[in-house]
């Protein structure tokens, strides 16, 4: 469903020169509390589908390779996820090259229609081509600003899937406002129906369970809520996300194939927080720190082949820009990232692994209101993948070029080149990416 966090300062936001004020938004947590909320209602969506053995995540696809996180980290930059997250209208699209046959690309689109008086159509679409999610998925709702004379405003959405028990329904309330000392508050609250409409298809419609490949039967309806909390005064902005599923518990049957029956429970849960200030005229800084974690436990004695698994990624990073002048700046990025991974066989012992990567980029970055853009940037990659997905251990420096042309209508254009230091004498070329996005 669409945030309800673009109501303001969208404008100064889409044009906004390299030279605009320090205090603005230069990195948010908004996208990454966006990506694990969805991976929540889109399990669809993810990679190996809704009944992998991989878990909700899905962090160690097999085809992922050593240089794939630095790949992620070129589709769009923290600062270009900040003006995102205030834009009511537009689109963004990136591609990066993985390997010979396949290009990593995600999409965005989101739409505001004024309907009449305070009622408001959005609409919202995430496409993600990558090696762990294989998503299409779009979101219509409807929002009712200051409803009933309040200053609340309230959202009802869907997430429209193409197995219709996969819908969920999301109401959200939102509002915002100013203290006594000038500093503006938004606190946004969602409680999301998973699946639906289940039951209403499989038993209401009389849908017979041998006409879908599996048949899922929750012993209670499974809900996940999630609230957002930011304020920002003239020097600092803050940011607040937490979320969390109620532990869910479906019966798995496949009457069509006659495969053995299973139990899975699952549940989800994040919490993410950010700080960012403006210390001097032209240094920003900004702190943040991230955890999510999935559980996933599915009992199959007819099979056997039950298990538990417990996903976690945790993070810590840093972000600073130092301006040179009104076009040019200096961005430094630090993050260090631990997932681990706690798994078991149905009554067997625990495994715990063990991954942990630590991530730098240092970047030359020349971004105007207006004109051509430009951005020169070192990054190192130095992860320990443990004893599960080992051929992702390994240190890797990159360099990468990128230029672009940014419009005064919002349209923007960026296509760049990386470079292997690696192995730079022997095979340089590290593959290209390109970005496309538009503002209105």
């Amino acid at each position: 469903m669409p945030s309800l966090r673009a109501q303001s300062g969208a404008v100064e936001s889409a044009t906004s020169p390299a030279g605009e004020a320090d205090s603005a938004a230069f990195a948010t947590l908004a996208a990454w509390a966006d990506q694990v909320w969805l991976s929540l209602l889109d399990r669809d969506g993810a990679y190996y589908g809704r009944l992998a053995e991989e878990g909700i995540f899905q962090r160690f696809n097999p085809e992922i390779h050593d240089e794939y996180e630095l790949e992620i980290r070129s589709l769009f930059h923290p600062g270009e996820d900040a003006r995102w997250a205030e834009l009511p209208n537009g689109f963004r699209i990136a591609g990066a090259s993985i390997s010979h046959p396949h290009i990593l690309n995600v999409l965005d689109w989101r739409q505001e229609i004024h309907v009449s008086g305070p009622v408001d159509l959005m609409a919202r679409y995430r496409r993600e081509r990558s090696l762990t999610a294989r998503r299409d998925y779009p979101s219509v709702g409807m929002r009712w600003r200051d409803m009933l004379g309040t200053p609340w405003t309230v959202q009802v959405g869907i997430g429209v899937h193409f197995f219709k028990p996969s819908a969920d329904v999301e109401v959200a309330l939102a509002r915002s406002w100013r203290d006594a000392e000038d500093r503006s508050w938004t606190l946004e609250v969602r409680l999301a129906a998973l699946d639906a409409f289940n039951e209403a298809i499989f038993q209401g419609l009389g849908v017979r369970a041998d006409e879908v490949d599996a048949h899922y039967d929750y012993a209670g309806a499974p809900l996940a809520a999630r609230t957002t909390l930011r304020a920002a005064a003239s020097r600092w902005r803050a940011e607040l996300h937490a979320g969390s599923s109620r532990r869910s518990e479906v019966q798995v049957t496949f009457p069509a194939t006659g495969l053995a029956p299973f139990t899975q429970l699952e549940k989800v849960a994040f919490l993410g927080a950010l700080l960012q200030v403006t210390p001097l005229e032209r240094v920003t800084l900004a702190l943040q720190g991230t955890w999510a974690r999935a559980d996933t436990e599915r009992q199959a004695p007819m099979s056997g082949l039950g298990f538990t698994l417990r996903e976690q990624t945790v993070t810590m990073g840093a972000r600073a820009r130092t301006r040179l002048n009104p076009l040019w700046a200096v961005e430094t990025d630090l993050v260090r990232v631990g997932r681990p991974e706690w798994r078991s066989p149905e009554g067997g012992a625990s495994r715990e692994h063990r991954d942990r990567e630590v991530f730098a980029r240092a970047a030359l970055v020349r971004y105007p209101q207006a004109g051509w853009t430009g951005r020169l940037a070192y990054a190192l990659l130095d992860r320990d993948a443990g004893f599960l997905a080992p051929w992702l251990t390994g240190q890797n420096q990159r360099l990468t070029t990128e230029a672009g042309h940014r419009f005064r209508s919002g349209f923007e254009v960026t296509a760049g080149v990386a470079w292997d230091l690696d192995n730079f004498a022997r095979l340089p070329f590290d593959g290209g990416h390109l970005r496309l996005s538009a503002a209105w």
